[in-house]
């Protein structure tokens, strides 16, 4: 590991620990680094502000996992591994997220809508090369399913990730059914 890596690792977890144990709207950058025993100037050669700390912590802790190799038929592995990553540091992600900062909300929504968007493009018949449903589609599924993933962490994480993903598969089949029962009516 470079010693660039393990700086950013060493102000990673100064963040998680005082996280855990403050708000982390209250967490400043002096906190960061007399918790780590460093020093601002390397904090800043390093990253901008504790919001970019954070992302980083996210996208290396998170979201780096689910955003490569992600197909259709290893996705709701892909989301469970995901929430388990997120459950092996509970206290932390459900702090930070209880904190109102949308870096979390921002990039899982960017991500579900990238996976939603190739599933769709790929499910969903295109006319002359225009397919607005697919948009509308990855919107409303990121949008839904973004907003469980928080609200299961902001709430504490009570359901296991795999009874979160059960709850996700059973939705999607049952749109299935409720979309069957509704097409004479449409």
């Amino acid at each position: 590991m470079s010693s660039s890596a393990i700086t950013k690792n060493t102000f990673a977890e100064s963040l998680k620990h005082l996280a855990v144990v403050k708000s982390y709207d209250k967490i400043s950058i002096s906190d960061i680094t007399n918790d780590c025993r460093m020093n601002r100037q390397s904090f800043y050669y390093h990253f901008q502000d504790k919001d970019d700390l954070l992302s980083w912590i996210m996208y290396n802790d998170l979201f780096v996992y689910i955003t490569h190799g992600v197909r259709f038929h290893n996705w709701y592995e892909k989301l469970e591994g995901f929430l388990k990553r997120m459950e092996d540091q509970k206290e932390f992600y459900s702090k930070v997220l209880q904190s109102g900062n949308g870096i979390f909300h921002g990039y899982l929504y960017d991500v579900m809508h990238g996976m939603f968007t190739f599933f769709f493009d790929n499910a969903v018949s295109k006319e002359d090369g225009q397919n607005t449903t697919t948009e509308f589609f990855a919107d409303f599924y990121s949008h839904g399913f973004c907003g469980v993933i928080v609200d299961w962490a902001i709430g504490g994480m009570k359901m296991t990730p795999h009874e979160v993903i059960q709850s996700m598969k059973d939705l999607a089949l049952e749109n299935i059914k409720i979309g069957e029962g509704f097409k004479e009516y449409l």
